[in-house]
Order: structure tokens, then sequence, then C-alpha cells
């Protein structure tokens, strides 16, 4: 039974440790080669512990350390999202400025051109009337030819192209994808984090000192065939004279409810008058063992009799019974209260 217990409860976050892995895998992945490109060689190790303590964080319950694992988890989040939104963002900085040297260099052009032209004419004119302008007109005509080549390179090459629709919107689910993945890693964590707490104890485990009695022993006794107890308005506070002494022959039979001749109605009225005693002085279950020199163990042993019997597990010795009997019947208590 505990060993499917805790299969089941492994089973239960089996789901939330997939997502957890798988999430992280693929955020490191991009991680790792943003921290690498901009730190160096041990960029792999900024990207790992960052979310190492973004996870261990979130793994926490107080709000100001949650607080902080969400500035771990943006700051997380920053380098994979720039490493699949760089192709992107380059192409918008870098067609809007090609386009705008483009077209700054065809307007200069022109007017160079424009001036050559009339500089030509003039020359042209000064060449009438007297020797000497041959040179400065081959070297205008040089340059104008020139400037008319760049200038019809330039107007035939078309401009710079953008990245269509469809790669944008490929960058832009990637982008978002990218944060679904770390949302959905901090909801497996946090939801590790309360299975974690949340585990139920495991049977026969250890029971904490502070630990009161519980109020209500009806339900120690599901799925086993018990006999009937008398209610507790007849249990007697003085349990000697129903108790009775066992004698040294007696075998502990852990699988019967009852235990050599204290019978299971016995173990029972010892349960409550020690619940009765604990509530009237006000008092913890570690307290009573400290004054009265009782193990904790048996006290456990005692509240979880019929689970224990019923998994054929070891319970409360007789030495013990008899020694919480003449302890309990020395304390002067209430008949009101039973």
């Amino acid at each position: 039974m505990r060993d499917k217990t805790t299969t089941t409860r492994y089973l239960a976050r089996l789901p939330a440790l997939l997502v957890l892995i798988g999430a992280i895998a693929l955020l490191q992945l991009h991680a790792i080669q943003f921290w690498t490109e901009f730190v160096g060689p041990m960029g792999w190790a900024w990207a790992v512990l960052l979310e190492v303590v973004a996870l261990w964080l979130w793994y926490q319950r107080q709000l100001a350390r949650r607080a902080l694992a969400l500035v771990t988890s943006v700051l997380a989040l920053t380098g994979p999202v720039y490493t699949v939104c760089e192709p992107l963002v380059e192409e918008w900085l870098t067609a809007s400025h090609v386009d705008a040297g483009r077209e700054l260099r065809i307007e200069r052009l022109t007017q160079e051109a424009a001036r050559l032209e009339e500089s030509l004419a003039t020359f042209r004119e000064n060449s009438e009337a007297r020797a000497g302008w041959l040179t400065p007109i081959q070297e205008a005509q040089a340059r104008l030819t020139e400037v008319d080549a760049e200038l019809a390179e330039l107007i035939s090459t078309p401009p710079a192209e953008a990245m269509t629709w469809r790669q944008q919107a490929l960058v832009v689910m990637q982008a978002l994808a990218l944060i679904i993945f770390q949302l959905s890693a901090v909801l497996a964590i946090t939801s590790l984090s309360r299975m974690g707490r949340s585990a139920p104890a495991v049977i026969g485990g250890p029971i904490s000192s502070g630990e009161r009695l519980p109020e209500d022993s009806a339900g120690l006794g599901e799925d086993v065939a018990v006999p009937s107890t008398p209610p507790p308005e007849d249990v007697s506070c003085n349990l000697e004279p129903r108790l009775g002494k066992p004698s040294m022959n007696e075998t502990n039979d852990d699988s019967e409810l009852g235990k050599g001749h204290f019978e299971y109605a016995d173990i029972v009225a010892l349960r409550e008058a020690l619940e009765q005693l604990l509530e009237e002085r006000g008092t913890t279950q570690a307290a009573f063992c400290r004054n009265h020199g009782v193990s904790p163990r048996d006290l456990s042993l005692l509240r979880r009799h019929e689970a224990r019997s019923a998994s054929g597990e070891r319970t409360i010795s007789i030495t013990a019974l008899e020694r919480l009997a003449s302890i309990i019947d020395a304390q002067p208590m209430s008949r009101a209260a039973t």
C-alpha cells in the first residue's frame, strides 16, 4: 500500500516534471547562445545559473522571493527572445538605413551631373573665344561619364528586399513560444512546490513531538472489523479494574487488535482517557512524554494501533500499555469530560 501511494504521488508529478524539463532545455539552447556571444566562453554558466536561481526562487512560497523570481525570470527570458528576434530587428534597421542612403546618393549624383553639364556648356563657349579649355572640357566630360554610370547602376539596382510577412510571422511566433515556455516552467515549478508541501505523511512515519492526539479516533479503524466499544460517557478514568495485569507468558501478536489480556475496548478506553487528560491539562503530547518519562513512539503506536495491526506491522507493546494505564490511573481527571 505504501509503495502504491508513493508511485501514485510520483506519477502525479510526472507531467509537471516533463513540462519543466522540456521548457528549460529549449530556453537554454537560445540563452547559452546569447550569453556566449556577449560574455564569452563562460556564457553557458551565466545562462544555466540564472535559470537555476529563478527556479529555486519560484519554488519558495515567500512573497519577496517570488517577486525576485519574477525579475530573474525576465532576465533569463531576455537572452532567448533577443536571439530569436535579432534577425527581424536587424532587417528593419538595415533596410531603413540602406534605403535612406541609396536615395541620398542618387540625389547627390543627380545634382553633380547637372553641375557638370553646366560646366561643360560654359567650357565649350569659352573655348570658342580662346584656346586652353580642352583639358577642363575633357576632365568634366570624364567625370560626367562616371557620374552617369554610377547613377544608372543605383537606379537599376532594386532596393533592399525586406523579409516576407511569413518570415516576420515566424520570428514573432518563436518569440511568443519562448514566453509561453517560460511561463510553463514557472507554473510547473510552483505546482511541484505545492505538491511537495501537501504530500501526505507516510503511514507509520514519525510524529512531531508537539502534535496532539486527535480528538476523534473513530476513523482509525476503517476497513477493519472491530468489536463494539462502549460510549465515551461509560468510560471510567480509573482503568485498572478493566485493564487488569497481563501475565508474563503473553505473546505480542501484532496481527490482532487486542494485546494479550488488553482487549481492543481497553486500548480504545486508554487512548480516550489519554486524550481527555491532555485536553483537561491543556498540554501537548511531547510535554506529557517529558513529564512522565514515556516514549513518544509509544504514544504514536497507540494512536495508530488499528492501522498498524491491519497492515501486520508492530504495534504498542504490552509493557507500554501497562505503563500508560498506571500513569493515567494516577492522574485525577474530571468524569464530566468523558
